[in-house]
């Protein structure tokens, strides 16, 4: 989707309000899919010359447990905030790391919601905080079934020392 900012572009002070619900599609090798459309309610701002999109975002997402390599569904919120300036008002002495160059009158609006989605993804997908994972010795789902595999772990430097006893 491309947000059309014509009508702030020009005036400073400007704002414009943007509620939108956006389909958006996981790019290949990402480890989720984003199973409702991602909804976005905020504003866009000229300050200055320098368009601010600010707001909040929520989507629903289907994930593979990190633990037990089972599929579920959690529901995401974050916030987005960005700014972005034109390239011809951008002077060669200022550079700043937060503000995004853009030409034209429009920006990709899917590329913003996707960037800040995937931002704000957990280091860890868990279908649950006290997920028991599998079993490293028979790979059951230790969630559903208690195995009756003995899972001692012993640090492999020291076996050296077991051969001794």
């Amino acid at each position: 989707m491309e947000l059309n900012l014509s009508p702030i572009l020009n005036y400073d002070g400007k704002k414009m309000h943007i509620c939108e619900a956006v389909s958006l599609s996981a790019l290949p090798g990402d480890r989720f899919e984003i199973i409702s459309p991602v909804n976005f309610d905020g504003y866009a701002q000229n300050i200055g010359g320098t368009i601010e999109i600010c707001g909040s975002s929520s989507a629903e997402l289907k994930l593979t447990c990190d633990r037990c390599m089972d599929e579920f569904s959690t529901h995401i919120d974050f916030s987005v905030n960005e700014k972005y300036r034109k390239h011809d008002d951008i002077s060669d002495t200022e550079e700043n790391p937060d503000i995004t160059p853009f030409s034209g009158t429009s920006l990709n609006f899917d590329e913003i919601l996707y960037s800040n989605l995937y931002m704000n993804l957990p280091s860890k997908f868990l279908c649950k905080d006290d997920c028991k994972g599998l079993c490293p010795v028979c790979g059951q789902n230790l969630n559903i079934k208690e195995c009756d595999c003995t899972t001692e772990t012993t640090d492999p430097r020291f076996d050296i020392l077991d051969k001794l006893l």
